[in-house]
């Protein structure tokens, strides 16, 4: 079990004793006022408080770490020494209790040497590692600070007054009080500077105030002169004790926080955003400053050198400190620009960059864009870090396949772009789309491995008005390529703007016509062989614009891919299918067609697929099992979270069928690692189908392949009966293709169903 945090508690009594002693103090002092008191009467009050004062700063320095528990320790031993100033007084005090009593020397000195404590324990106070550009501002604040301390110390030490006659000891007093009052300017400045965890900020401002209480005892004793039991050292005691418990207070809290783990913030970053104090505190110090000098020349009725003098240094470091602080913003201006322009990861220049190259040319330049073939299935494969690496492997091999005169930026993600100037040796003809071709032939070196990453390019040329279009022709062209294929190259053609136009259209008329509910499902029959009896039917979308003619899937398919419109349209499909489902299941109970969907690749990157596939069951009142979902080879193949998703979907209870079997990129551990109820043989094997064993051995293998798997097969574009028997022999035992049906409307399933398609 764990213990309560009772160090915290410990601190919040000794705030309350610190706090009981101030009482007494006062009610003795006032005591002594109307009545008659001891002159020592106070004393042990003193000494209490500094004792209390002690034991809190060992506390803070008993759960504390580092050097902030050196802190605590040094401003504990400086208590002590305080008590002992105290009891030596005390003991001259009641040694001559029938006069008033001068500091001794035993006890100047103690003071002296607690005070140079407290100084020393700030000082120690370790800062924050900074640049020189951070260092130097970090100075002339300090130097602004001190400097217009001093001015004010320098008025303190001449015209101070002190409890005794004027000599060395009167000196000492004065050296006492400016030693603390530096002390206070200390504890400030390291509290805007210091940024150090070890001791907490708001502990070192509840004990800057300290050293005001310096001078202060000095105004204090004049004041006190007429009783003898007060002393301005007893009076000043009590509250310093209050300051210092609560001090404590506040970096033992902080210390437990500290104690627990927490996130660790990057180099350079601070947990509290809020605008450091120290920018404001030269300026601070140099208005205090104006304000003594002003009343030193309306109470003199002039200016003393010494204070004139340092009136100057003061502006001078001002001046200083501001063109520091101007020529840091400007500095800090031009990292911002660069990394406006700049890519982080490799260091090229970024699409912002290459952009505004590309408009200011106008001689003959030629641009070429390229990708790296599969980096997606790299990064998730090998992690983050190898990802970077691979980025920065490649950005290098592209700069020295092109040399210095070019342009080398990295656009996006894993796509980088090159421009040549006029004149490049590779600006010819598609010289640069091979030269970037053969580069990436040889493995890049990343994490003392070698990895073979292709790329595929596009490439455009042109001069004058062309140039600021040629990033979108290259672009244009780079997909061209990547539509075919990997590790090739196209180069730009007028055709591919056209393409790219007819592209925009479909895509725009793509997401009308959802608007305006223009698609519609047409049902192909699965049958069951020999007899062909209707066992299942194939959701296929059609898309009929208004006053128009229809448009081929194989043409807005794609678009809808590319734009993701087909995640809307997918639901749809998926919403109408099971719907058209749920009610033959009504009309016609067991004799009712399962139902098939596809989903394309671009689906099963959606994390929400599989809980929009239960919502839609559970909506219809669907079993599970009697829907099937069609995917392809392509869209698994490279396992990541396609494949996830198919195996959350799988886990619903819905069939997975892997259509086109046999053309995407086949093989049989896609088998295994994919949760496949289906295999869905493409038509070009079925079209094979002539008796021939040589011919049919593929379409044969693929049979016995998903019967000793537990798979079904299905043989797709079946058009005769003669192939129809002949994947009955080989041991199909369902298949569809226009020779059962062509695809038909929903109300033409309801005619056919418990028939037999002949």
């Amino acid at each position: 079990m764990r213990l309560p945090y009772r160090p915290a508690r410990a601190a919040g009594l000794l705030v309350a004793v610190a706090v009981g002693w101030l009482l007494v103090a006062v009610l003795l002092g006032v005591a002594g006022v109307v009545a008659t008191v001891p002159a020592w009467s106070l004393w042990p009050v003193a000494v209490a408080s500094s004792l209390t004062s002690t034991a809190g700063c060992l506390l803070a320095a008993a759960t504390g770490t580092g050097a902030g528990r050196v802190f605590w320790r040094r401003m504990g031993a400086a208590f002590v020494v305080l008590a002992a100033a105290l009891i030596s007084q005390s003991f001259d005090t009641m040694r001559h209790l029938d006069e008033t009593v001068a500091m001794g020397p035993l006890t100047g000195v103690l003071l002296a040497a607690a005070v140079g404590i407290v100084v020393v324990a700030l000082i120690r106070l370790p800062g924050e590692r900074r640049t020189w550009r951070a260092t130097v501002p970090m100075w002339l604040d300090v130097s602004i600070v001190m400097l217009a301390a001093s001015l004010v110390m320098m008025q303190v030490l001449i015209e101070l007054p002190v409890p005794v006659e004027e000599g060395p000891l009167a000196g000492v007093l004065r050296l006492i009080s400016v030693g603390a009052a530096v002390a206070a300017v200390l504890a400030i400045v390291r509290v805007g500077m210091s940024r150090t965890g070890s001791v907490h900020g708001r502990a070192l401002w509840i004990l800057s105030p300290v050293g005001v209480l310096g001078p202060v005892s000095m105004y204090l004793a004049v004041a006190f002169d007429r009783w003898d039991h007060l002393n301005a050292t007893v009076a000043i005691l009590p509250p310093l004790g209050v300051l210092v418990t609560v001090s404590t207070l506040t970096q033992t809290r902080a210390n437990r926080i500290g104690a627990a783990p927490g996130p660790v913030l990057p180099q350079g970053r601070r947990g509290d955003v809020r605008k450091p104090g120290i920018s404001r505190i030269p300026y601070v110090a140099v208005a205090l400053t104006a304000v003594m000098m002003v009343g030193v020349t309306v109470q003199r009725g002039y200016l003393p050198a010494g204070l004139a003098g340092g009136a100057v240094c003061l502006i001078v470091l001002v001046l200083i400190r501001q063109h520091a602080a101007l020529s840091d913003n400007s500095l800090l201006a031009d990292r911002l620009a660069d990394q406006a322009r700049y890519d982080d990861l490799t260091g090229c220049p970024n699409r912002r960059h290459f952009t505004d190259a590309l408009h200011q040319r106008t001689a003959a330049t030629t641009v070429a864009v390229c990708d790296l073939d599969d980096f997606t299935a790299l990064n998730d494969r090998l992690g983050d870090d190898t990802g970077d690496e691979i980025l920065r492997q490649a950005a290098e091999r592209i700069a020295g396949t092109v040399g210095e005169a070019a342009l080398v930026a990295r656009l996006l993600g894993d796509e980088f772009g090159v421009l040549l100037p006029d004149g490049h040796p590779l600006a010819e003809g598609d010289r640069l789309a091979v030269a970037l071709l053969l580069a990436f032939q040889e493995p890049l070196p990343v994490d003392e491995h070698d990895l073979l990453v292709t790329v595929t390019v596009g490439a455009a040329a042109g001069r004058d008005e062309v140039v600021p279009d040629l990033l979108r022709r290259a672009e244009l062209a780079l997909q061209a390529a990547q539509r075919v294929g990997t590790n090739r190259y196209q180069a730009h053609t007028p055709d591919l703007d056209a393409s790219a136009q007819h592209h925009a259209d479909v895509a725009a008329a793509l997401r009308h016509g959802m608007e305006r509910g223009e698609f519609r499902l047409l049902y192909q029959p699965i049958v069951e062989l020999p007899l062909g009896t209707m066992r299942a039917v194939e959701a296929l979308v059609r898309w009929h614009p208004d006053g128009g003619k229809p448009v081929s899937p194989a043409e807005f398919i794609p678009v809808a891919e590319q734009t993701g419109l087909i995640v809307d349209l997918g639901a749809w499909i998926l919403d109408t299918a099971c719907a058209d489902a749920a009610d033959w299941q009504r009309r016609h109970g067991a004799s009712a067609p399962l139902i098939s969907v596809n989903v394309s690749a671009r689906q099963l990157l959606d994390p929400d697929l599989p809980d929009l596939v239960a919502a839609t069951l559970v909506r219809h009142g669907l079993d599970p099992d009697q829907v099937t979902l069609e995917i392809t080879e392509t869209a698994v193949f490279a396992g990541g979270t396609a494949l996830n998703t198919v195996h959350a979907l799988r886990d619903l209870g819905v069939g997975i069928a892997l259509d086109d079997f046999g053309t995407g990129h086949s093989s049989l551990t896609l088998l295994r690692t994919c949760p496949v109820t289906t295999l869905k043989v493409d038509k070009s094997f079925i079209d094979e189908l002539n008796g021939s064993p040589q011919q049919e051995a593929i379409a044969a293998s693929l049979s016995g392949i998903a019967a000793t798997l537990g798979l079904r097969a299905v043989a797709e574009g079946v058009e005769t009966q003669n192939q129809a028997d002949r994947l009955y022999v080989l041991g199909y035992r369902y298949a569809q293709g226009f020779h059962f049906a062509r695809p038909m409307p929903a109300a033409d399933i309801d005619a056919s169903l418990l028939t037999t398609v002949g």
